[in-house]
């Protein structure tokens, strides 16, 4: 897909400075940072649900220790 992104001037010239010190595209560096950005969702969505289900799972557990 292909799509234009209009970045403001200060963060052009960050993401250009970046990609050179990394020996590469500002469009390979853009795609690195959002791949980056959507894994960290996905780990981020993997924790809460498994934290929903330990809760659920010992909610007696987490009464008691709530009572103390």
């Amino acid at each position: 897909m292909a799509f234009t992104l209009t970045l403001k001037p200060e963060v052009e010239q960050r993401l250009k400075e970046l990609a050179e010190a990394e020996q590469r595209s500002m469009h390979k560096t853009v795609e690195v940072a959002i791949q980056a950005y959507l894994d960290r969702h996905d780990r981020d969505d993997w924790t809460r649900q498994a934290a929903r289900k330990v809760f659920a799972e010992d909610a007696t557990f987490f009464e008691m220790l709530g009572e103390r």
